[in-house]
């Protein structure tokens, strides 16, 4: 009896989202600690590139994340296309600072 619950509570939702009532936009997942600020300044997003190559070996990758991490960035990494691999670098203290006035 609960299970059918869930699925009929999950299925009028899913039903009220697409109809149009609903809409979600972005969803944010927090770590549990704080997160330091870091040293970026603005967000940015493009594909990765080393000195003009976008084929990259996992070292570079890896070095990329690592760096990335350390100067405040929340990183989405999309999987290698023929054009490369698409990164979206979130800065969050430029989040932060925008966000108060």
């Amino acid at each position: 009896m609960h299970h059918k619950l869930v699925c009929v509570v999950c299925l009028a939702l899913s039903a009220a989202t697409l109809s149009g009532q609903e809409s979600i936009s972005k969803i944010t997942v927090l770590p549990s600690e704080p997160i330091a600020p870091g040293s970026c300044t603005t967000s940015t997003a493009g594909y990765l590139e080393i000195k003009g190559r976008t084929k990259m070996t996992k070292v570079e990758i890896g070095k990329f994340v690592d760096s990335s991490l350390r100067e405040g960035y929340i990183l989405t990494i999309y999987p290698e296309t023929k054009r490369g691999i698409f990164v979206d670098k979130e800065c969050i203290a430029a989040s932060k600072a925008s966000s108060h006035p």
